[in-house]
């Protein structure tokens, strides 16, 4: 959360969002059930249902919004400013929305990742080795994860960390 927007999943597996809603980012669209985590971008969110397919509603400018088929088996997901991560339960990354600094080119190998999170122009995967993948917009030395790149057990990238229970905010 943050930037003048938050979300949050209840209970019950509905989405409530409030804050700025200057492009319909905080209206959640209908049916408002079955999610279990929330990622809020800049003037975009993404929902992550039981089911594990994602939904995403406000902006839509870049295709931020339009996930890749099979829109099947995520477990996480993370927003940027105008570019969306998911994880698959197969531990790959799959991003999409922009791509105007390289956020949506997910360094190889695209395998063993347990946890995303995602910065305005960049992104953060975590591997069950316990070693961080960074790609993306690096002005300010956000992709340069400090030797010894090991033993990491979370992350987060100017937004908030994927757990698969929660993710999102605002793009830092």
């Amino acid at each position: 959360a943050g930037g003048g927007r938050a979300r949050g999943v209840k209970a019950d597996g509905t989405i409530v969002g409030w804050g700025e809603n200057a492009r319909g980012q905080a209206t959640v669209p209908a049916p408002n059930n079955n999610f279990v985590a929330v990622a809020a971008g800049f003037y975009h969110s993404l929902g992550l249902k039981s089911d594990g397919t994602v939904v995403g509603w406000g902006n839509n400018s870049d295709g931020q919004l339009n996930v890749p088929a099979p829109n099947t088996n995520f477990v996480a997901v993370a927003a940027g400013m105008n570019h969306s991560v998911g994880l698959k339960a197969d531990g790959t990354i799959v991003v999409w929305g922009a791509n105007t600094q390289g956020q949506l080119d997910v360094p190889a190998p695209n395998t063993n990742f347990i946890a995303i999170a995602a910065g305005d122009i960049h992104s953060l995967g975590l591997r069950a080795d316990g070693t961080i993948a960074a790609w993306g917009r690096d002005v300010e030395g956000q992709l340069d994860v400090p030797a010894p790149n090991m033993d990491f057990g979370g992350l987060s990238g100017g937004v908030s960390p994927s757990s698969g229970s929660w993710t999102g905010g605002y793009p830092g």
